[in-house]
C-alpha cells in the first residue's frame, strides 16, 4: 500500500511540475520558435527551380481547419507553378470528393490520388510504391507547419531528394486588439483585460506547447523505428 501510495505522488508531482514548466514557458516565446522550427524545411532553405507536383498531405476530415488551409495552400502552388497536385489522404471518398471539389473551385483539375497508409511512414512508403515517378522529380510537399519535419524526413527516407516542405500557416491578424476606447458595458466594478497577451498569446501558446510535444514525441519514435 505504501509502495502505492508512493507511486500516486511522484505520478502527481511529475505532472504537477510539468504543468508548472508549461504555464512558465507560455509567458515566453519558446512554443512559438520552437513550432515554427517543426515547419521549416529540414533539408535548409532548399530552393526548387522546377518543381513537378505538389504534395498534400491530407489527414483530417472535412470541414476541418487543417485540411481547409492545406488546400489552400495547395492550390496556390499549384496555381503558381502551373503544375498537378498529388492528393495523400486516407480512403475516404466523402472527405475525398469535398477536397477535389475545393481544388476544382481554386482552379485546379489535375489531380493525382494516393488513399493507401494511414500514418506519415505508410504514406511515404505506398506514395513510391503508386506514384514512383515522383521520387526522381522535384516537389513541394504541402502539410500542416508541425508535420512539415517528420513528412519531409519520411519522404527523404524511402528516396525522395529533391523535396521541399511547406508549412500551410494561417494568416496573423493585422488590426489593433486594444480594448482602449471601446463602449464594452458589464459589470464595471471587474477592470478589463487589456494585455493581449493574457487574454490571446498565453493560451495560444499553451496550446502550441502540447502540438509540439506530441510532435517532438512522434519524431523521436520515428527516429527509434529508423523511420526517418
Amino acid at each position: 500500500m505504501k509502495h502505492l501510495t508512493k507511486t500516486i505522488k511522484t505520478i502527481i508531482f511529475t505532472f504537477g511540475g510539468l504543468f508548472l514548466v508549461m504555464l512558465v514557458l507560455a509567458f515566453t516565446s519558446i512554443p512559438f520558435w520552437a513550432h515554427y522550427r517543426l515547419g521549416q524545411n529540414p533539408n535548409g532553405e532548399t530552393q526548387l527551380t522546377h518543381p513537378q507536383y505538389v504534395v498534400m498531405f491530407g489527414g483530417a476530415g472535412m470541414p476541418s481547419e487543417d485540411n481547409l488551409m492545406r488546400l489552400y495552400h495547395t492550390a496556390a502552388m499549384a496555381r503558381h507553378f502551373e503544375i498537378p497536385v498529388v492528393l495523400v489522404h486516407p480512403k475516404d471518398s466523402l472527405c475525398q470528393a469535398e477536397m477535389t471539389r475545393l481544388l476544382h473551385q481554386g482552379g485546379i483539375d489535375s489531380i493525382l490520388y494516393m488513399t493507401e497508409g494511414t500514418n506519415t511512414r505508410s504514406q511515404a512508403v505506398e506514395l513510391v510504391e503508386s506514384h514512383p515517378e515522383l521520387v526522381q522529380n522535384q516537389c513541394i510537399v504541402v502539410t500542416s507547419p508541425e508535420h512539415v519535419r517528420r513528412t519531409v524526413k519520411c519522404l527523404n527516407k524511402v528516396g525522395f531528394q529533391n523535396v521541399i516542405g511547406k508549412a500551410a500557416y494561417p494568416a496573423t491578424v493585422d488590426f489593433d486588439l486594444s480594448l482602449k476606447k471601446q463602449n464594452l458595458g458589464g459589470n464595471e466594478a471587474i477592470p478589463s483585460v487589456e494585455s493581449v497577451k493574457m487574454r490571446y498569446t498565453f493560451f495560444n501558446y499553451l496550446k502550441l506547447e502540447i502540438t509540439c510535444l506530441r510532435e517532438y514525441c512522434a519524431l523521436a519514435y520515428y527516429w527509434v523505428k529508423g523511420w526517418i
